[in-house]
């Protein structure tokens, strides 16, 4: 069980780092819920999700997860220790100006239902 969800964590990033999307809305529930606390973003569904990974594509072409510190999982849920960076290609208001590494140390959560996300939040 627990191998298996950090498998399908594992996977999330690394189709979330080639952008994905298709392999990304399989790996979700119809109702996942997604929190990005400290930045205010609550989406629900997997549309919310790819609607939102398209809109920053542009903007933030090299983001991606890294450097995985501590990963475990405890029955449903993985816990991930790793590092997101980015380089926006704009001003993003009220995060970023335009040509600033971004680099944020975040803990992920994902919860794992039936071998997909139904539920993830991020920290950092």
């Amino acid at each position: 069980m627990h191998t298996n969800s950090i498998d399908i964590a594992n996977r999330w990033i690394a189709a979330y780092n080639a952008k994905d999307f298709g392999t990304l809305r399989t790996m979700m529930t119809t109702d996942i819920h997604i929190e990005h606390h400290n930045r205010g973003v609550v989406l629900d569904g997997p549309d919310a999700m790819i609607a939102i990974m398209t809109q920053f594509e542009g903007m933030l072409p090299d983001r991606r997860f890294h450097s995985i510190r501590r990963q475990f999982a405890v029955g449903e849920q993985v816990v991930t220790e790793l590092t997101w960076e980015a380089t926006p290609t704009m001003d993003i208001e009220g995060f970023a100006k335009k040509g600033e590494k971004i680099q944020l140390e975040l803990a992920c959560i994902w919860t794992v239902r039936d071998g997909q996300i139904a539920d993830y939040h991020d920290y950092g």
